[in-house]
């Protein structure tokens, strides 16, 4: 069955216009640099359905695992501000994320000024200390398993021209 939409446009320049766009597109992924971001944005996104997936298999979910680690290596305690920026994601993403894990016990929140009641601060619980610790192993088999199409060499290459682009960038994301 043919749409009302579909019918308005046949017979116009609708059908050249997509052509053209389509062609001026194929035109610009030849040049290398647009290629290139291309391949690495849709390689993200894979990577991260890839980790979704597989984090769900053990009850982790990378955000909140994110937040966990960021504690860890924090000395136990990080503000919602600081977590937000490390893991990438907005304030009131965190905020979520640390309320889901404060209801599963492996976070609570401190009040860390006295005088400012809205300043809070997020720490690991020994519950979320252990959860941390027991998906350690689950993490690392993940992550064998999805590099394992490259020899050493080649991750530890890809990990420094990961690590250039990461640094240019985050020099723009970081004012905005």
């Amino acid at each position: 069955m043919i749409s009302k939409q579909d019918k308005r446009y046949k017979g116009s320049d609708f059908d050249v216009t997509v052509e053209s766009i389509a062609r001026s597109i194929r035109e610009l992924v030849k040049d290398i640099k647009v290629d290139s971001i291309l391949s690495i944005s849709y390689t993200g996104d894979v990577v991260n359905r890839y980790l979704d997936i597989e984090l769900r298999k053990s009850g982790a979910y990378r955000t909140r695992s994110g937040i966990l680690h960021i504690l860890v290596l924090e000395g136990g305690t990080a503000s919602p501000t600081l977590l937000s920026g490390r893991v990438m994601r907005s304030k009131h993403a965190i905020t979520r994320a640390v309320d889901k894990l404060e209801s599963d016990g492996l976070v609570y929140r401190i009040q860390s000024d006295a005088k400012d009641r809205r300043t809070r601060r997020v720490s690991i619980t020994n519950k979320g200390l252990q959860f941390v610790k027991e998906t350690m192993s689950e993490r690392q088999r993940i992550s064998h398993k999805a590099l394992s199409c490259l020899d050493d060499k080649s991750i530890e290459c890809l990990k420094q021209y990961l690590r250039i682009i990461r640094k240019h960038l985050l020099q723009y994301t970081v004012k905005h």
